[in-house]
């Protein structure tokens, strides 16, 4: 009985070609539904067409994503995948030149997407959600790459800003932004708003954050006869008029589809607006939950620099001042001695509430119920699901190139990627709720073969097939 494989003694060699065919068959017939390699060869007259080193660029986004020279290497060293593009081999600079092309004329391609999407794929622009966040650099900063508030949590590293703008009913990404690390979300919000307004109609709802909330964004909002949602900062009188006179039976509940979330609601009707105040028992607990380890965390450094002091050493760095040039004398009081660790946390946590804890307020132009107001709010949710794809899975940083149109032509090749998986969702409704990570590598792992008989002749053979791609491919979508 055999219990091991035999191999055979030599292999021989053959003339059969294989090379992952399913991201760049999906890069490009999606592209073809945006009718996009007509307008990218516009753009550029002469040498390389534009459209085959976009797509090129794309799809190995979708694939390996290390860098632009390897990008070159990928594209070059396969003479099949050269023919499948349309293109005769070329030098890494013709792709720092494409990106710096696209990234010139960023402004036409998505103007355009944003065209055919209304135009031939029912992207009505009812309701579009819209946010912004950052993508730090491993440089010095430029008049582009600047520093400011950092959602990469790096603080430490010059950026640059990002704004996405997505559309509520197809979840496709419709508008792209890109702005110096310093801009606000108050007056990036007035950018990303006018790129995506010609594809807007009288009426839309824009929903958004607090931080892009303000009288100037909302009275341009108004003044172009749209319609706002949007969260915003509690004031004095939301506090002292209803939230310090809260009461479970006094407020209306909200279903919120989760049966364990208590949310109970109050609308506040003015002339030109309505404020819907919320209170989410799940919300109230977890900030206090969040902030007592926070506050134990605290007591634990406190009590550290209390031993330190007591030793007469010296605090760390942080509690001293760094200047050579100023001496300082430190003193410190701990107001809490003689109670317990649990004592003095409950103290702290007790002297922390504000009576905010739970409460949030959305506002609104548009007469929505307290249920569909806070649904409509929290499937903005989208959006930010989008940027995680970006950053995590697409991996839009590092973008390996530093003047500001390359960088903006960076970007743009991952929206495009971004929105080549977003379509794929679009046109299969099971891909929905699948991750960016497994869709991309089942495209991957698609391939075909082309094996040459005796004769001369060539036969293509597809294979690795699983039930993302055979969804995609067998389908009404590339190679049906």
């Amino acid at each position: 009985m055999q219990t091991t494989l035999k191999t055979p003694n030599h292999i021989k060699p053959n003339q059969n070609k294989t090379f992952p065919i399913g991201t760049i068959q999906s890069v490009q017939h999606i592209f073809n539904e945006l009718q996009l390699p007509p307008l990218l060869d516009t753009l550029k007259h002469c040498g390389h067409p534009l459209s085959g080193l976009v797509t090129g660029l794309v799809s190995y986004k979708m694939t390996e994503n290390l860098s632009v020279s390897r990008c070159h290497q990928w594209m070059t060293t396969n003479p099949l995948l050269l023919e499948h593009l349309q293109l005769i081999n070329f030098g890494d600079d013709a792709l720092y030149r494409c990106l710096e092309k696209i990234g010139e004329q960023r402004q036409i391609i998505l103007r355009h997407i944003l065209q055919i999407l209304k135009k031939d794929h029912d992207v009505g622009l009812d309701m579009v959600f819209m946010d912004w966040t950052s993508s730090h650099f491993e440089a010095r900063p430029t008049e582009f790459i600047k520093y400011g508030y950092s959602r990469d949590h790096r603080p430490d590293r010059p950026q640059i800003t990002i704004g996405l703008a997505q559309d509520q009913h197809s979840q496709l990404p419709v508008g792209l932004s890109i702005q110096p690390g310093n801009i606000n979300d108050q007056i990036h919000f007035k950018i990303t708003y006018q790129e995506i307004k010609p594809g807007l109609r009288t009426g839309s709802v824009l929903v958004f954050d607090a931080g892009a909330t303000g009288i100037p964004n909302l009275d341009l909002l108004v003044s172009d006869k749209m319609k706002y949602l949007s969260r915003m900062k509690l004031n004095t009188s939301d506090i002292t008029q209803h939230l310090e006179t809260f009461s479970k039976e006094e407020w209306t509940p909200v279903v919120t589809g989760n049966t364990d979330e208590q949310v109970y609601g109050k609308q506040l009707v003015f002339p030109s607006r309505t404020k819907y105040l919320y209170f989410s028992q799940k919300l109230h607990d977890d900030t206090l939950v969040n902030r007592r380890k926070h506050l134990e965390q605290e007591y634990d450094e406190a009590l550290s620099l209390w031993k330190t002091i007591q030793e007469q050493k010296r605090p760390r760095q942080k509690y001293r001042n760094s200047n050579h040039f100023l001496q300082t004398h430190l003193s410190y009081t701990f107001p809490l001695t003689g109670l317990t660790r649990e004592e003095a946390i409950d103290r702290a946590l007790q002297l922390s509430i504000t009576g905010k804890e739970g409460f949030f307020a959305l506002v609104s132009n548009k007469d929505f119920s307290l249920h569909e107001a806070l649904q409509y709010y929290r499937e903005k949710d989208g959006v930010e699901k989008l940027f995680n794809s970006m950053k995590n899975e697409l991996h839009v940083r590092p973008t390996r190139c530093w003047t500001q149109e390359a960088i903006n032509g960076s970007i743009l090749i991952a929206f495009l990627a971004q929105l080549v998986i977003s379509m794929l969702r679009y046109k299969h409704d099971v891909l929905r709720h699948v991750s960016t990570k497994f869709i991309m590598q089942s495209l991957s792992n698609f391939a075909l073969t082309i094996t040459i008989g005796k004769n001369g002749v060539k036969n293509r053979v597809f294979s690795n097939f699983d039930w993302i791609n055979t969804l995609i491919f067998c389908g009404k979508t590339p190679g049906s």
